[in-house]
């Protein structure tokens, strides 16, 4: 008897009849196995084939065996079983990792207001004048101060359904997941403005899954918290009634929020792109505003003007498609630029943004980037803000000369791009002492550039490095600072090539000192001297003052071939004013946290570089470079204390510097441009701007003002050295005046050195007398190299 019947068509159908089948047990099966019991039928009484089509039904076989019962049921038991399993357990670990993340969540406050009170971190002089407070809203706008338009633009760009969702917007998310699924990850996202509220007040920039989560719960956690501390519709005048609640999240969203350029907050960030009020703000500068949330770096318009149109025009259209802006509208947008936006004339609300950025950096760099988010600091730090606005006032003053001189228009004139174009600067002045920075200034104008060409930059120093390697050879006994050299056209054998170094203008001293050769820059004398020390020592003395970065040792390197930073050089001459102590420069003093306990106090790292004879030799002949050598420029400008300096200029007219110090103040300036392959330090008329003609005035101008409550304070002098007066060009003792060569010059010898002896002169006189007439000088005023 047959378990049961199932009637299907046969695979093979012939024409015009139909096999019907049926599973039933056979006497001749085999155990456990059915029989498949077939028979045919004709689909029409009437068909033209029935005769066909019996004899085809009446010799197709009856019987199939094989069948085996229940066979598919197994398996999909099985299948099922294991599915179940797996889900059971996905459950389960979904809800250990959701326990998790709740025993990690946040906690929200009982009272919302308090979301709203960042404290921040602030940064103080060394006065003790609270200078600036990154990570806190300074302003708080409530928003029915705030433009329409800003609104409008949000709702457009970041979260359409804000008013109607209750944290997390589902039908957002997916959409998120399908784009990313297709588009690559990244080209879209799907947080509500509650997620991205949650995300700035608790959590890292890091994305990770857990995060996610975390956010996701936490903007349902805010938004229950919100709607029970305030409960009740608003019926706006045109449109839907929303929830009071939103109308505060907003508030806090739109208050909190980071814009770029140190803006936290909506009126912060007005303020600082468009000097007006939030109120104020039209729908082009709402949609610019509301186009930096997304990424306040890469839009940032004062830095990145493309970058901020394309998203500002992206704003603009995603408002006409949400149905904030008309098409005529839209059109008449079409071809706004961000830059047109900005108000040339507003003023930053940081005094000192380079300054600020550089504590950030180092802060970040000592503690990580987390202390910054949530610390809530209080940082003092070095700087002397009347010295940084002497600074800044400088650097403006000289940077203006630079573009008249050299044909640019007036600054302020320019465009944003053409900003980028123009002549930059950098300052650093620091106390050789406790190596306690007091100015720094890291460019021209911050809103153009953030890079900071004061600590980061690296430059070429020309004939600023000249010292280093002078004293190389003073401290190994190749040279003394009347060791007479014949400054000339001279070539050198150098990795199997000829080389000739070039004095400035091809002026060559002839018979010179080497103090005098330092004091007018040649470089010839210069190559020299590295020649008899060796370049490895070279390197190993300018290790030890401070030099961090990479230094081959080159024949050429006492010509400034390695580059270096302004806070290198500026440490390194500190050096010399401190008898060759060498104090790690430092911006910060002390870290007090939020408990008013001390983080860090800053203990001076100092170790000596140099002998203190050696370096007051090199500070005496520093001392005449000012007076009567290249940086004579200081002294025409009528800075007439004690100081001692070096200028410094790149054959390839592209970096300019001057380095110098009084006994207790040490300050190095650099001029040069960005793109450093396309401009030279040229004027109008094509000539080179020195080290000492474009640098060496900024340096002046600020030292003029820094000093100029001090006292006039000489170098002291170390026991053991004694001051002799001597011929520039031969190092004989001067007696009486001799018209034939400079003023005498007054130097400082060891007890183991000595002048020069008439009876060596002979030799050095033949010498010079083979040498081109037409190259060689007595020793006067040459142009800075």
């Amino acid at each position: 008897m047959g378990r049961f019947t199932l009637y299907r068509r046969t695979p093979t159908p012939t024409k015009n009849l139909d096999w019907r089948c049926r599973f039933t047990d056979s006497p001749g099966a085999q155990p456990g196995h059915l029989q498949r019991l077939c028979h045919c039928r004709r689909r029409s009484p009437h068909s033209l084939h029935s005769a066909q089509g019996s004899a085809a039904c009446d010799a197709r076989p009856r019987f199939y065996l094989g069948a085996k019962p229940l066979s598919w049921i197994r398996p999909l038991f099985i299948g099922s079983a294991i599915t179940a399993l797996i889900g059971l357990v996905a459950l389960l670990a979904l809800y250990a990792f959701y326990q998790s993340v709740l025993e990690d969540l946040p906690r929200l406050p009982e009272n919302p207001a308090e979301l709203g009170l960042r404290p921040g971190t602030e940064i103080f002089a060394a006065s003790g004048e609270r200078m600036y407070s990154f990570n806190q809203t300074r302003q708080w706008v409530d928003l029915d101060q705030v433009s329409p338009y800003v609104l409008q633009a949000l709702s457009a760009t970041e979260d359409a359904a804000f008013f109607y969702h209750r944290g997390i917007d589902l039908k957002a998310i997916m959409a998120a997941a399908w784009s990313n699924l297709w588009q690559g990850y990244g080209s879209r996202g799907g947080s509500t403005l509650t997620q991205q509220l949650v995300k700035r007040l608790f959590f890292s920039p890091r994305k990770t899954i857990r995060r996610k989560f975390s956010e996701a719960l936490l903007a349902l956690e805010l938004e229950a918290l919100y709607a029970r501390s305030f409960p009740g519709l608003i019926t706006p005048a045109n449109g839907k009634p929303y929830p009071l609640y939103k109308h505060h999240l907003l508030e806090l969203y739109l208050n909190t929020v980071f814009y770029g350029a140190n803006a936290y907050g909506l009126a912060d960030a007005s303020e600082v792109y468009f000097n007006r009020a939030p109120r104020n703000l039209s729908l082009p500068q709402a949609a610019l505003l509301m186009g930096l949330i997304n990424a306040p770096s890469a839009y940032n318009p004062l830095q990145h003007p493309e970058r901020a149109t394309r998203r500002l025009q992206h704003v603009l259209e995603r408002m006409r498609r949400t149905g904030f802006l008309s098409l005529s509208a839209r059109l008449s947008y079409a071809n706004l630029q961000a830059e047109d936006l900005i108000n040339p004339h507003r003023a930053p609300q940081n005094p000192a943004p380079y300054w600020v950025e550089a504590i950030k950096a180092e802060i970040a760099r000592r503690w990580g980037v987390n202390v910054l988010r949530y610390g809530a600091l209080k940082i003092h730090t070095t700087l002397d803000m009347k010295m940084q606005k002497m600074a800044e006032g400088a650097i403006a003053w000289g940077v203006a000369e630079l573009d008249r001189r050299m044909g640019f228009k007036a600054y302020g004139e320019a465009s944003l791009e053409e900003r980028k174009k123009y002549v930059q600067a950098a300052l650093v002045c620091l106390e050789p002492h406790s190596g306690r920075l007091k100015a720094m200034v890291g460019g021209r104008d911050i809103f153009v550039s953030y890079y900071n060409r004061a600590l980061t930059a690296r430059r070429q120093p020309g004939s600023g490095f000249k010292p280093v390697a002078y004293l190389a050879a003073l401290e190994a006994g190749a040279l003394s600072p009347t060791s007479l050299f014949l400054d000339a056209p001279r070539t050198f054998a150098v990795d199997g090539k000829s080389w000739e170094p070039r004095n400035y203008n091809d002026q060559y001293l002839g018979l010179t000192t080497a103090a005098w050769a330092l004091i007018k820059s040649a470089n010839t004398t210069a190559v020299q001297i590295t020649r008899k020390v060796g370049p490895e020592q070279v390197v190993d003395t300018a290790r030890r003052l401070g030099f961090a970065g990479s230094m081959g040792a080159y024949m050429s390197i006492a010509l400034g071939v390695n580059e270096v930073t302004v806070l290198e050089m500026a440490s390194a001459y500190g050096a010399l004013a401190a008898s060759g102590l060498l104090v790690e420069p430092t911006l910060v003093d002390r870290i007090i946290d939020a408990e008013g306990r001390e983080l860090f106090a800053h203990e001076p790292q100092i170790k000596q570089a140099v002998a203190p004879d050696l370096a007051f030799q090199m500070v005496q002949i520093l001392q005449l470079a000012l007076d009567r050598g290249t940086g004579r420029r200081v002294r025409k400008m009528g800075f007439g204390k004690p100081a001692a300096g070096k200028t410094g200029t790149t054959n390839d007219n592209t970096d300019a510097w001057f380095t110098g110090f009084t006994p207790d103040l040490v300050s190095s300036v650099w001029v040069g441009f960005d793109q450093r392959r396309s401009h030279k330090l040229l004027d109008a008329q094509g000539r080179q701007i020195t080290g000492g003609s474009g640098a060496a005035p900024i340096w002046t101008k600020f030292m003029q003002a820094a000093t100029a409550e001090a006292p006039p304070k000489k170098f002291s002098t170390p026991t053991g050295l004694r001051l002799v007066r001597v011929n520039p060009l031969r190092g004989t003792v001067a007696l009486a005046a001799d018209s034939s060569a400079p003023a005498p010059i007054i130097l400082a010898l060891r007890p183991h050195e000595s002048t020069t002896q008439q009876r060596d002169l002979p030799e050095f006189d033949s010498l010079a007398r083979q040498t081109r007439p037409d190259s060689l000088g007595r020793g006067g005023m040459a142009p800075d190299p």
